[in-house]
């Protein structure tokens, strides 16, 4: 229940943060994607609230299992984009260029890859007894999240190249705040991504135990605080630090230097909005 009311305090805070932001044209899609996650995990917490009054109904495990392994997908693709904005602005010629804008692109077209196997091979694994069904179902969720775990590392890659690489001369800032304060939060955000994705992955490796001897990482406290606990914290982390404007880019950004450019662009514009509409007041 605790963690039910946090999501639903998360998905309201990201969905007004984003609508406040829309309406004055300044669009950060990341906010959208926190509160999609929030809602999924929502009704995860709902399913398994429910599930606990029916032990025996197979579909609300099944729901259950699928919103609890598909929703984190989401933070590790928004993670991924705002390390890429890093990159982008502080090595602008490893950032912007093609072949790794193309490969980043892939990795989230693996994302979508994932989320249609981990669907269709666990509904599969729960609603048959055939040995090799649920043997393929089993290598199946070990690869998806060993792919999951591939991924995270890239944020602390990009994050690596933007710190230890000699400082681009065309290297440049956006958003609001320092660079040193979205490299913090993005590090602290990629360490419990890597976490989490490390914890699931090395679960579904291990061998498996009997029900009635589980090992000390299939115990309830684990999920609520290596799983539920440390998104709550991502979550948090984002809305307590505004990322909505820490990690805010212009929309048409696609070479080096349209980060800070059209940055400024958009502040003029709107400086100049508020001084036209102070002077209509003062009227």
């Amino acid at each position: 229940m605790v963690f039910l009311v946090l999501y639903l305090v998360g998905a309201i805070s990201n969905m007004t943060i984003f609508q406040k932001n829309r309406r004055r044209g300044h669009k950060f899609l990341a906010s959208w994607g926190m509160f999609g996650f929030c809602m999924a995990r929502i009704l995860s917490c709902v399913l398994r609230i429910v599930w606990t009054t029916k032990p025996h109904n197979v579909r609300l495990a099944i729901a259950a299992a699928i919103f609890l392994n598909l929703g984190v997908m989401v933070v590790y693709a928004v993670v991924l984009v705002l390390a890429s904005r890093i990159l982008r602005a502080t090595q602008p010629s490893i950032g912007w260029n093609p072949v790794l804008r193309k490969a980043v692109k892939v990795s989230y077209a693996g994302i979508v890859v994932v989320v249609i196997l981990v669907l269709s091979f666990t509904i599969a694994n729960t609603e048959t007894l055939d040995y090799t069904v649920r043997t393929v179902a089993l290598w199946v969720q070990r690869g998806s999240n060993l792919y999951l775990l591939l991924l995270n590392c890239i944020t602390p890659i990009f994050l690596l190249l933007s710190c230890l690489l000699p400082k681009d001369p065309e290297s440049e800032n956006f958003g609001s705040g320092s660079m040193a304060s979205k490299k913090i939060i993005l590090g602290v955000a990629s360490f419990f991504c890597l976490f989490i994705s490390g914890f699931r992955c090395g679960v579904l490796w291990a061998t498996p135990r009997p029900a009635s001897n589980p090992a000390w990482y299939d115990h309830k406290v684990m999920l609520y605080l290596v799983e539920l606990g440390f998104e709550v914290v991502i979550i948090y982390l984002f809305l307590f630090t505004r990322f909505d404007k820490k990690f805010w880019v212009p929309n048409g950004s696609t070479k080096a230097g349209d980060y800070s450019e059209r940055n400024e662009e958009v502040h003029t514009v709107v400086d100049k909005e508020m001084a036209f509409d102070s002077d209509v007041q003062s009227v």
